[in-house]
């Protein structure tokens, strides 16, 4: 009887389920979708296809034939910019500013981050819930209306024209958003785990550190990938921030980059290898973990 039952629900999800599907398979809708999903793709691909595309070009290929797939190969360009050679600014030396701030920031905010985040899901203090909407509150105010203030107080600080000033100037602007979001994931955390490894005798520390942060290893992944697509490329801080040549970021040396003694040939294959050079690592880390990307906030300790 029971297996008869089993059987009886299980037709019954099945058929619920065929009907969905049914219905997807038979509507007249999904040419148009699949058409809107189609060019909303190209509209988001053919822009980085194109810098990549004319990155293997000459300079004369550049402006004769834009849109044409290259003939030929010339790592010239990459070489120029990375080294500096020709044009005067070292884009090796950027890259590896940004590098720094970027893998500085991500380590300084996650790990701020988690513990306010757990700290406020699971603790019970006076203004909690104050701070959650304060936290809330910040997120509708935008990041360029601090601009005179940061500026002032970073300067104040004298940390202005500093890759130290400038992280955490990127991890209190990145703070509130993944602050809120890894509240959200660790209030819905059970605490069986925890409550089990507090009757064994560990701390409140040793609970968070050999329990918590291991089973939150996808949350924590997806918003590091996220806050690393803005910090690298963001441009309007570091610009009022960063003065001296050898402290810039590769945003801010692309912007900047205008070297007036070459031709228009040479400023043209030059800009599209710099502008390359900061668009190919965010690529290869989004092909690598794009599925941390998409179930890195949704996903769970326990099925």
């Amino acid at each position: 009887m029971a297996a008869d039952r089993l059987t009886s629900r299980s037709a019954g999800k099945g058929v619920g389920g065929d009907r969905t599907l049914g219905w997807w398979a038979g509507s007249s809708l999904r040419p148009i979708i699949y058409g809107i999903l189609i060019v909303g793709a190209l509209v988001q691909v053919y822009p980085i296809f194109f810098l990549l595309m004319n990155t293997l070009k000459t300079d004369t290929q550049i402006l004769n034939t834009p849109f044409s797939l290259p003939t030929g190969f010339s790592m010239a360009p990459f070489i120029d910019v990375w080294t500096g050679d020709r044009t005067g600014m070292f884009f090796g030396r950027y890259f590896f500013n940004s590098a720094i701030v970027l893998a500085a920031t991500i380590v300084l905010m996650l790990a701020i981050s988690c513990l306010c985040g757990y700290a406020m899901a699971r603790g019970q203090f006076p203004g909690n819930g104050t701070l959650h909407q304060a936290l809330l509150l910040s997120l509708a105010v935008p990041a360029h209306a601090l601009a005179i203030p940061l500026y002032f107080f970073v300067g104040s600080l004298g940390l202005r024209n500093s890759l130290f000033g400038l992280t955490l100037v990127y991890a209190a602007l990145g703070a509130p958003f993944t602050i809120i979001l890894m509240r959200a994931y660790f209030m819905h955390m059970p605490v069986e785990l925890e409550e089990a490894a507090r009757i064994d005798g560990c701390g409140r520390l040793g609970v968070f550190l050999r329990i918590v942060m291991p089973i939150s290893r996808g949350p924590i992944a997806g918003m590091a990938i996220i806050n690393i697509n803005w910090i690298w490329s963001e441009l309007f801080f570091s610009l009022i921030l960063m003065n001296k040549a050898d402290v810039r970021t590769l945003p801010l040396a692309i912007a900047l980059y205008k070297p007036a003694p070459m031709t228009v040939e040479t400023v043209l294959a030059l800009q599209y290898a710099a502008m390359a050079l900061a668009t190919i690592p965010v690529l290869i880390l989004f092909f690598l973990f794009q599925r941390q990307i998409a179930s890195g906030m949704t996903m769970g300790a326990f099925k």
